[in-house]
C-alpha cells in the first residue's frame, strides 16, 4: 500500500453499490485496524460487525429514533443522511470503548487517551479499506440513538462511532482543507 496515496485519495463515501464485501476482507481490515497505536497499549476498542438483516434491523432502530426526535422537536443532525448511507453500505462496523463505562478510576486523562486510540484505530480501518478499493464513512450521528443501539445489542460498552463500508458508488471531490498557515505555528527562539 502506498500510504501517502491512500491518505490523499480517501474520501467519505455516502453512496454504495449493491454488492456485498466478503467477510474475509472485513476481517483483514479489522485485523489491520487493531494494529493502530494505542495509549499504554490499552486497546480500548471493540468492534461489532453488522451485515444483511442485522444491519437492516439497526437501520429500523435508527429510523425509529429519528422519527421520535423529530416528533419531540429535538435535533437530529445529519442522522437521516447517515441512515441512508448505512442502509446502502454492505457492512457497518460499530466501534465501542470497552473501558469508559466500567473502570472505577476512569478519569479525563484516560478518556482522552482512549478516545485518541479509538480514533487511530478508526483511521487505520479507513486507510486499510481504501487499499481494498472500498468506500467508508465515519459516522458519529449514532449518538442520536446510541442507547437504543446498545440496548438492542445488549452491550454495556460505550458506543463511540460507526463506520459504513462498501463498494463506492460515487467519486466525491476533495473537500477543502485549511492551509498549513492556518493550523501550524512554528515557534522560534
Amino acid at each position: 500500500m502506498d500510504v501517502i496515496r491512500a491518505i490523499e485519495q480517501r474520501r467519505s463515501i455516502r453512496k454504495f453499490k449493491d454488492k456485498m464485501v466478503p467477510k474475509e476482507i472485513i476481517e483483514k481490515i479489522l485485523e489491520l485496524a487493531t494494529k493502530a497505536p494505542s495509549g499504554k497499549n490499552r486497546q480500548p476498542w471493540r468492534f461489532v460487525v453488522l451485515q444483511n438483516s442485522t444491519k437492516d434491523e439497526m437501520v429500523r432502530i435508527m429510523e425509529d429514533s429519528l422519527n421520535q426526535n423529530k416528533k419531540e422537536n429535538k435535533s437530529t443532525g445529519s442522522l437521516e443522511s447517515s441512515i441512508n448511507s448505512i442502509n446502502e453500505a454492505s457492512t457497518v462496523v460499530l466501534v465501542f470503548n470497552v473501558f469508559s463505562n466500567f473502570e472505577e478510576d476512569y478519569n479525563h486523562n484516560r478518556l482522552l487517551t482512549d478516545t485518541q486510540s479509538i480514533g487511530a484505530t478508526i483511521q487505520t480501518l479507513l486507510l486499510a479499506a481504501q487499499d481494498f478499493e472500498l468506500g467508508t464513512l465515519w459516522i458519529c450521528d449514532i449518538f442520536y440513538c446510541d442507547k437504543e443501539i446498545s440496548s438492542w445489542l445488549n452491550s454495556k460498552d460505550e458506543l463511540v462511532a460507526a463506520v459504513a463500508i462498501g463498494y463506492p458508488n460515487q467519486s466525491p471531490y476533495p473537500r477543502p482543507r485549511k492551509s498549513l498557515e492556518e493550523v501550524v505555528i512554528w515557534k522560534k527562539r
